[in-house]
């Protein structure tokens, strides 16, 4: 299981220099993504997920902590995860792929 979405993220722009980082400002870019939960580790009541997103040369990972379910007949924890995940915000609109 995958998610795909238009990913729109700002950040600030830092060159890496022999004497140091040096700022530029920020930048917007938006990119089509692959979402993809590339490990997850945790409790039985939460776990850390790193999240990749891919799309053209951008290879991008966020960890997101989420709560999660043990219970008979609940899914395993990474389905979980993804539905998690597409209640967020950032994630609106996001497809299974």
């Amino acid at each position: 299981m995958a998610l795909r979405k238009i990913m729109s993220l700002e950040g600030k722009v830092v060159v890496q220099t022999t004497m140091g980082n040096i700022e530029e400002g920020t930048r917007s870019v938006s990119f089509p993504a692959y979402i993809k939960v590339v490990s997850v580790n945790g409790t039985k009541n939460e776990v850390n997920a790193i999240v990749s997103f891919t799309g053209g040369d951008k290879n991008l990972f966020q960890q997101y902590q989420v709560p999660v379910s043990v219970e008979a007949g609940a899914s395993n924890f990474i389905a979980q995860v993804y539905e998690h995940l597409k209640t967020l915000p950032e994630f609106s609109g996001a497809e299974n792929c």
